[in-house]
């Protein structure tokens, strides 16, 4: 194999930070290309992040920062409508906003010496084989490295460049979306996220220990003109909000009162995973390669464990052998969790009365076993958690071949 040299990386998201701070500390030397412009703020909704995650960011020695910048959970609890709790998941989580995540992440990758242009929008790309891969930017400037990782999300160009036939991810007709209430009269921090599924519509909270409610929600809507999150005033959403929640039990309909905004909102889309994930001296990672439908909250959490898979995989081997190896090993993974969030995801929308109360007669068993399949991704551990060549070289089986292919029974680590 040959030895680190220099890694692009398309998008400063969670999954690009990850890969680019974990190639460097693998010795590459790591440009990370994000079309932002320099100092916008990204956008900061709430997201939970699972154990499975947590574990990645304690590999990484950032697990202390991270919850530092969030809250824990140790409870999840799953309600119907009328309140009654459903079922619990009592594994420990952390309730931290995006953009806080992203920056903590960030922050490690340039400690480590990482450079994240920002305003650098790609906008062509060439792979010169063994000459390297040749990133042009929209200003007119280019980047050549070894290698390139798409981590630029379920809309990737890296993706359309590799794979222009493959079909663009779709919108699902579901509208996610948070706020915060400063304060909510009897909403006390008391470390559970709870989770309900409303008369129409899905709703989620959880008390800081500040006082403040974040809350999240699901909707279906008919059509949505953005691909990306936004911040709306919360006015433009409040009757809507009311007129989903307003008959679930208390405190939703207390906490939407009290909510100041604005609204992040974020239509969800969905994609059929190209056939490859990578060709040439190109790698796709996290929802550039698999976008992960947010029913489950592992969007963030997959993102990681690819980092930390490709990192090792590289390694441990040449360029082209690495990006075979870390699609086998991540493949049967991600296709188990991205199915448990779709099946999650079914329920969330009654589309009326009939079809709630079906719902309804079945949720309880349906939440239990729900909570089962959670609790079994959430368990699970990347082999190792050294990101050493010799882990890599344990993860790829003897001789440097890929390990065999590991299904959903074989996931646990």
């Amino acid at each position: 194999m040959t030895g680190p040299g220099h890694a692009l990386v398309v998008g400063a998201g969670i999954a690009g930070t990850a890969v680019a701070l974990v190639l460097r500390r693998a010795g590459w030397r790591v440009t990370v290309l994000e079309a932002r412009p320099a100092g916008e703020r990204p956008l900061g909704s709430s997201l939970s992040l699972a154990d499975n995650g947590r574990a990645v960011l304690r590999d990484l020695e950032l697990l202390a920062e991270v919850e530092a910048a969030g809250t824990p959970t140790h409870r999840i609890s799953f309600h119907d409508h009328r309140g009654r709790e459903i079922g619990s998941n009592d594994q420990v989580s952390t309730l931290i906003r995006r953009d806080r995540l992203g920056r903590v992440l960030r922050d490690a990758a340039r400690r480590a010496g990482v450079r994240i242009v920002e305003e650098a929008r790609v906008v062509g790309l060439r792979d010169d084989g063994p000459d390297g891969v040749v990133a042009a930017l929209a200003d007119g400037s280019r980047h050549t490295g070894e290698l390139l990782v798409g981590a630029d999300g379920v809309h990737s160009y890296t993706r359309r460049w590799l794979f222009p036939e493959h079909p663009p991810a779709r919108f699902t007709g579901v509208l996610d979306g948070g706020g915060s209430a400063p304060a909510v009269a009897g909403v006390a921090p008391d470390g559970v996220l709870r989770l309900t599924f409303g008369g129409n519509a899905f709703f989620g909270y959880q008390a800081l220990p500040g006082g403040e409610v974040v809350w999240f929600q699901s909707m279906a809507i008919a059509d949505d003109d953005t691909t990306g999150p936004r911040a709306d005033p919360l006015n433009r959403w409040r009757d809507r909000l009311v007129a989903l929640h307003g008959g679930d039990h208390p405190p939703i309909p207390a906490i939407l009162d009290a909510s100041t905004g604005p609204v992040i909102r974020w239509p969800v889309h969905d994609l059929d995973p190209p056939q490859r994930w990578h060709r040439g001296r190109v790698c796709l990672v996290g929802d550039a390669a698999h976008a992960m439908p947010p029913h489950d909250g592992q969007s963030s959490s997959m993102a990681l464990e690819d980092a930390l898979v490709l990192g090792r995989c590289l390694a441990a081997a040449d360029v082209g052998a690495a990006f075979d190896s870390f699609q086998q090993l991540r493949e049967p993974r991600v296709a188990t969790v991205a199915g448990l969030a779709r099946r999650t995801g079914s329920v969330k929308f009654p589309s009326g009365a009939r079809e709630r109360r079906a719902r309804d007669a079945v949720l309880a068993m349906f939440i239990r076993s729900g909570v089962a399949a959670s609790e079994e991704v959430s368990r699970y551990r990347l082999p190792g958690l050294t990101g050493s060549p010799a882990a890599a070289r344990s993860a790829r089986g003897p001789a440097g071949r890929p390990a065999a292919r590991t299904g959903p029974a074989d996931s646990r680590g």
